[in-house]
């Protein structure tokens, strides 16, 4: 079911104008319809699950969100880039890159961040468009790093993922925060990156890490400068 800016105001006990400023910053799942931005009600759900940590941060302690710099950059040289990836499901093709990511993190314990990946999957699809996904455990928080860092995984071919555009899925990046609130921080940041064409395709070439590395550096500072996500 579709909601209105009014419904996931009074949902949230916000005002309109505070879900309006959301849909600005691109904080919040939305789409359009018909010139009207509308909601679904399972990433709505979904949504507020992720963030409730974040904002029971925030109203402790307003500078909950002053953290380090994050650069989409780094994470991703510390956490590399994989391709043909095997998997002709959803599951197989999950499984798949978590076994190929461990080369570079070998501290994941394989079977149980899969079924906590496939936990938050069931409840509402992580693919936000463009053949492109963020699958990622639910709870969070007892899949931390000591260090942050992010994978990407190419398919060797698009695959069903429950998408609410309903497009294939053959790109996925695995997000290893060092906290569930500098998760939201980095899935934030690189969702803005990956609304810029030139990151896109870079992301969807074939390009080796250092040749990626290299244009979403000069995006990242294009985008983002004199603003930290």
């Amino acid at each position: 079911m579709n909601l209105s800016v009014k419904d996931v105001a009074e949902l949230l006990n916000v005002s309109e104008k505070t879900i309006y400023r959301m849909i600005r910053d691109e904080t919040i799942p939305c789409f359009r319809v018909g010139g009207q931005w509308r909601f679904d009600r399972r990433g709505i759900a979904s949504w507020v699950e992720d963030t409730r940590e974040l904002y029971r941060d925030a109203r402790m302690n307003r500078t909950a969100l002053d953290e380090e710099s994050i650069s989409v950059t780094a994470l991703l040289r510390r956490g590399g880039v994989y391709y043909h990836v095997s998997g002709g499901t959803r599951e197989a093709a999950i499984m798949s890159c978590i076994e190929r990511i461990r080369t570079a993190i070998p501290q994941i314990e394989i079977k149980r961040l899969f079924d906590a990946i496939m936990d938050r999957e069931n409840l509402c699809s992580t693919a936000i468009g463009n053949g492109i996904a963020f699958p990622h455990p639910r709870p969070f928080r007892e899949f931390t790093a000591s260090l942050s860092s992010i994978a990407l995984c190419h398919l060797e071919k698009p695959i069903p993922f429950g998408a609410l555009d309903n497009e294939e899925v053959d790109t996925l990046f695995f997000i290893f925060p060092k906290s569930e609130r500098r998760f939201l921080r980095i899935q934030a940041k690189l969702a803005r990156l990956l609304k810029d064409d030139a990151c896109v395709a870079a992301v969807k070439g074939e390009l080796t890490k250092n040749e990626l590395c290299l244009i979403i550096s000069g995006r990242e500072e294009s985008i983002f400068a004199g603003n930290e996500a």
